[in-house]
């Protein structure tokens, strides 16, 4: 299955949820202030962000359970997975810092954690610059449904619509939450990295 792949309408499909644990020996990025480490994960075409870290710098933990939507026909096969897993230091004033990335092929029906070592594009890949923790699970099954479909399946629709639209708001209160709680705490140390990076 390609890392970009979009699944399309009245396509058997499953809930697949990717935990990510735990980040460490990182390295730093910053030259003043504080790490601030969150994880981006692409799966089946969708990418999702967990929290910042605000508090474990280079050792971030997340715990961050996130759901993506994957082929049944895919699971039926045994193919894999393919996922990408980016680290990012975030930063108030500019963009944020790449800290590094793992490209991985999951075999959805495994189960316990796992822990790769993390890379960097711009580097040697022999070279690792920390460990990436996490574990995957598969969910229940549905039919990815469209507005020509049966009623029970348009039903699907709506609940499944109605699941996206919470989701939506949740990740939208803790991006406001999130911001505010930035802007409040770390606004000293990316003042001083900005001031550095003028000289």
């Amino acid at each position: 299955m390609h890392l970009n792949k979009v699944i399309p309408l009245n396509m058997k499909a499953r809930y697949f949820y990717f935990t990510v644990h735990s980040a460490s020996d990182l390295q730093d990025v910053r030259e003043f202030g504080r790490m601030k480490v969150y994880a981006k994960v692409s799966i089946a075409g969708k990418t999702k962000c967990t929290e910042v870290d605000r508090l474990n710098e280079t050792n971030p933990k997340w715990n961050a359970r996130l759901c993506f939507i994957v082929p049944e026909k895919d699971i039926i096969k045994g193919s894999t997975i393919p996922s990408k897993i980016e680290l990012f230091c975030k930063r108030t004033f500019s963009h944020d810092k790449y800290v590094g990335e793992l490209l991985v092929s999951l075999a959805p029906r495994y189960k316990g954690e796992c822990t790769f070592p993390v890379r960097r594009n711009d580097s040697n890949e022999s070279k690792s610059f920390g460990t990436l923790t996490f574990s995957h699970a598969l969910g229940d099954k549905f039919i990815v449904a469209n507005s020509s479909s049966s009623s029970s399946s348009s039903s699907v629709k709506d609940n499944n619509l109605l699941i996206d639209i919470i989701n939506i708001g949740v990740d939208l209160a803790n991006i406001a939450m999130a911001t505010e709680e930035e802007e409040e705490e770390d606004y000293d140390d990316d003042v001083e990295e900005e001031e550095e990076d003028l000289l």
